[in-house]
This record gives structure tokens, C-alpha cells and sequence, in this order.
């Protein structure tokens, strides 16, 4: 009997899915890190005040890990940016081409813009998911009589929920003296259209066009 019921046990926790897949499915600081090896980036070795942000692109459609990455190393006393176009045959890497920004770059100013938007410490998407989906009421109307007899009827005002299926992902890769830690948004540039008022998607496209503008 005893055997029985550890063999029971054991089937369902082998087939809980969410269980099986956290064990077989590898963890995006894997999946960028193999890339990132491929791109000749090692884990830094930071001081205190020290930082390297890593930002992955990766296009929906396209085959791949990322097709184009970030990097912002921050020292103490100086700052660099570069960006990498990364190009596949099918999901076999072939090469990245690594570019400069174009012109100068206030390193200073642009971490100060980074930072005010929250680089370091943004949260998943995860956590904006209720705005970005939101539960519609099972019960939309209702009535009510008004004082002259008259019955109104009154409905409730639905919250636009928005889904975007193809794109765009950006993952972002935070390297410092306390340690890692890492966020994804799906097609920020296109939900923000939908829902201009979350301040979590304001801040993450923010954050893209200040790297984009260095490479224009």
C-alpha cells in the first residue's frame, strides 16, 4: 500500500505539466547565455556602481535566439554602448556585426535618462499583465426604476483588453555588484498604442528609444 501511493504521487507530479517543463525547459539567462558566448561576451567582473545591461531583440517570425542585442557596460569612470546585428541560418548562428553609436555620447546624461526610467529595477511584464488583459464582468447591465416609474438601463463600461500575438520581445539582461537579474515585454511599442496609460510599458519604450537614437 505504501508503495502504491508513493508511485501515485510521483505519476502526478510527472504529469503537472508546469512541474516537468521548470525542470526540461531551459531559463532565459541559459538561452542568451549560450548566444552571448557565441558573441564573445563573458559574465562581467563589476565593482561597486558597476553595471552591464544586456537588451535582446527578438523578432517574431524570424529564426534565431535574438536578432539584434544591446549592451551598455557602465564602469566607474567611463561608459560604452555597442549593438549587435546577429544573423542565422535558420536556428544555426552564422555571425553578429558589432556597431558603434553614431557620434558622441553623453554617458552621464544618457544613464541619468536610463535610470529615470527605471532600467534597473523594472518589473516583468507579469505584473502589468491584469491591465494589459483584463477580466471582463460576467454581468454587463443592469436596471433601475427612476422616481418617475421610467426603468433605465445602465451597462457597464468594458476595459479594452488587448492581445498581440506576433512581434517582437525584448529581454533584458542586468549584470551588477549585487547580481543578476532579468525582465521580458512582448511588443511594448505596440501596446503602449492600446494602453498609452500604463506607466511600465511608458518606461520600457522609453528606455529602447534611448538606445535606438544612439545608432540613428
Amino acid at each position: 500500500m505504501v508503495r502504491l501511493v508513493f508511485f501515485s504521487l510521483f505519476a502526478i507530479c510527472l504529469s503537472d505539466n508546469g512541474f516537468t517543463d521548470s525542470l526540461l525547459e531551459p531559463t532565459p539567462k541559459e538561452v542568451f547565455g549560450e548566444l552571448a558566448g557565441k558573441l564573445r561576451l563573458k559574465t562581467p567582473k563589476l565593482k561597486e556602481g558597476e553595471y552591464e545591461i544586456r537588451i535582446w531583440n527578438q523578432q517574431g517570425l524570424m529564426f534565431g535566439t535574438a536578432q539584434m542585442l544591446y549592451v551598455l557596460s557602465k564602469k566607474q569612470d567611463s561608459m560604452t554602448v555597442f549593438k549587435y546585428l546577429i544573423r542565422w541560418n535558420r536556428n544555426r548562428f552564422k555571425y553578429a556585426t558589432k556597431l558603434q553609436p553614431n557620434g558622441s555620447v553623453s554617458s552621464e546624461e544618457l544613464w541619468i535618462q536610463l535610470t529615470k526610467n527605471d532600467l534597473l529595477t523594472l518589473p516583468d511584464e507579469a505584473a502589468i499583465y491584469a491591465q494589459l488583459h483584463p477580466r471582463q464582468p460576467k454581468d454587463s447591465s443592469w436596471t433601475s426604476v427612476e422616481t418617475d416609474g421610467s426603468i433605465s438601463v445602465h451597462a457597464k463600461k468594458f476595459e479594452n483588453s488587448v492581445w498581440i500575438l506576433d512581434g517582437e520581445g525584448y529581454y533584458v539582461e542586468i549584470f551588477g555588484p549585487e547580481g543578476y537579474r532579468g525582465y521580458s515585454y512582448s511588443n511594448p511599442r505596440g501596446y503602449i498604442r492600446h494602453k498609452p496609460d500604463i506607466v511600465e510599458l511608458q518606461k520600457m519604450v522609453a528606455i529602447l528609444d534611448e538606445m535606438a537614437a544612439l545608432f540613428r
